[in-house]
């Protein structure tokens, strides 16, 4: 077997958003390793890619559009007008998806690297995304 292809994600806003202190997510960890990959050079043994933000469009793909359209809408600052949904959704505070600011960009964002890695992997274009 030769070489593996592999094609890396990026997008530079993503270390900027915060899932708040309890969970162990923190998104400045991508920029610490996308920071690796630079300094040790591992880019050049890559194809390197910006992510898309995906639209709504593309996530009712995956997700039914009630779903969608509550991450669209929901803040840290409006949270208690979705009190009813939280639990169906498995989101806030107490749960692995806690509500914080810019979640729908964010969520796009990985959403986009998701969409844009599957087109790769089943196009041929790349072993490892």
């Amino acid at each position: 077997m030769g070489k593996s292809r592999v094609s890396y994600f990026y997008h530079p806003t993503c270390p900027l958003f915060y899932y708040g202190p309890s969970h162990p997510m923190k998104p400045h960890r991508l920029k610490l390793a996308h920071h690796l990959i630079l300094a040790y050079e591992l880019y050049q043994k890559m194809d390197c890619y910006h992510c898309h933000p995906a639209t709504a469009g593309e996530m009712t793909a995956f997700h039914s559009e009630e779903y969608v359209q509550f991450l669209s809408k929901v803040t840290p600052d409006n949270l208690r007008q979705y009190s009813a949904v939280l639990q169906k959704f498995n989101a806030g505070d107490t749960t692995d998806c806690p509500v914080f600011d810019g979640l729908f960009e964010f969520t796009q964002l990985y959403t986009g690297a998701s969409l844009d890695g599957a087109v790769q992997l089943n196009q041929g274009q790349a072993d490892v995304c």
